[in-house]
């Protein structure tokens, strides 16, 4: 257990949060196969603005990243130590690594038997750089293009943050009032914004300043965790109007996403406020089978990108006729899951209990 001297024990679990893990991560599975899933299930097109807006399942995860980083160990490591902060590097590498290097080796010898090497017309790298970028988590740092197994672009961006976290904790050790965190969190979020404002391309993204995005919802995900643990609990009861403000948003007003960020506060409020796992969509989080999906949610944003070939192949299939739909969607679930599910099991937990430092 990392602690410094005088440290608080290890808290309760945030079991709601593990579950929104899973619907953040199912949200971007969405987002990439929305096209096959609508076409196999024409009446799912209905939904299509919310899919289309799943590119911020990537912003959901961010600040409740920071939200769950600050709430185990902000005030365990209040005070500088190295011998602390290598231990929680430690335990991020456990936490993040493995399953990356696995899927990062899948996608490698895929590529190689299906002649995908080199740098393709869009930009996307498969070289003996990126190669190594990807080993050590760097791999969007330098460059905006994507390498390898493309949503691994946020596991190095995650990875900024984790090594700039022990200084952030260290930063915000004197905020013990919830509004000043509140405003320390306003502000991230402000800063990022107006950054996306002033830089962003028509696409709504930043060249070469990939750090923004994940330092605004990463320090605001932290800012909210502080608000609610110096004193703002009552931040529970925005968690319907956060969450359907949302909805509404991605319903009805596109312009908010289609590329932009601007809801990327609500979906940290949303964080914030599901964190005391009360009320209904709480408790609903909070189930077994939620919290379980939550579990292998990393597994499944890692993997899910990785079996674009076979989601191609199920929709060109079902389409055909109304059964084979319904047999290709469900055998979509299913692959999903089980890829998923056996990376979590055979990769990530062991070699979590195996480099995880005490």
């Amino acid at each position: 257990m990392l602690s410094t001297a005088g440290s608080p024990a290890r808290r309760a679990p945030l079991p709601a949060l593990t579950g929104l893990r899973a619907l953040a991560a199912t949200w971007v599975v969405l987002f990439h196969f929305r096209t096959t899933f609508e076409s196999l299930a024409p009446w799912l097109r209905v939904f299509d603005e919310i899919f289309r807006a799943g590119y911020l399942g990537v912003d959901l995860f961010f600040p409740l990243s920071g939200f769950v980083l600050a709430y185990n160990y902000a005030d365990r490591l209040r005070a500088w130590s190295w011998r602390g902060s290598m231990a929680f590097w430690r335990n991020r590498v456990a936490r993040v690594w493995p399953a990356h290097v696995v899927t990062l080796h899948i996608d490698l010898i895929t590529s190689l038997a299906l002649g995908r090497m080199g740098v393709t017309e869009g930009g996307h790298r498969r070289t003996l750089s990126a190669y190594l970028q990807n080993l050590v988590m760097v791999q969007n740092w330098s460059t905006d293009r994507p390498s390898f197994n493309g949503p691994a672009w946020s596991i190095a961006s995650e990875w900024f943050a984790y090594l700039w976290a022990p200084v952030l904790f260290l930063a915000t050790a004197t905020l013990r009032r919830a509004r000043s965190a509140l405003l320390l969190a306003g502000l991230a979020y402000a800063a990022m914004l107006a950054t996306y404002l002033a830089f962003g391309l028509p696409n709504g993204n930043v060249e070469h300043m990939f750090f923004v995005r994940i330092m605004g919802e990463f320090i605001g995900g932290m800012a909210l965790c502080l608000a609610w643990i110096r004193g703002g609990r009552s931040l529970a009861r925005f968690v319907w109007p956060a969450v359907l403000t949302v909805l509404a948003c991605v319903w009805f007003l596109p312009a908010t996403h289609s590329g932009h960020y601007w809801l990327a506060p609500l979906l940290g409020l949303a964080v914030a406020a599901l964190a005391p796992s009360a009320g209904l969509f709480a408790r609903l989080l909070s189930t077994p089978f939620m919290v379980a999906a939550g579990e292998a949610s990393y597994c499944l944003y890692l993997t899910h990108y990785l079996l674009r070939d076979a989601v191609a192949a199920l929709g060109h299939w079902g389409v055909v006729s109304a059964w084979r739909a319904g047999v290709a969607l469900i055998a979509l679930v299913v692959m999903f899951a089980a890829a998923a599910w056996t990376l979590h099991i055979l990769v990530e937990v062991p070699a979590r209990r195996l480099l995880r430092a005490r």
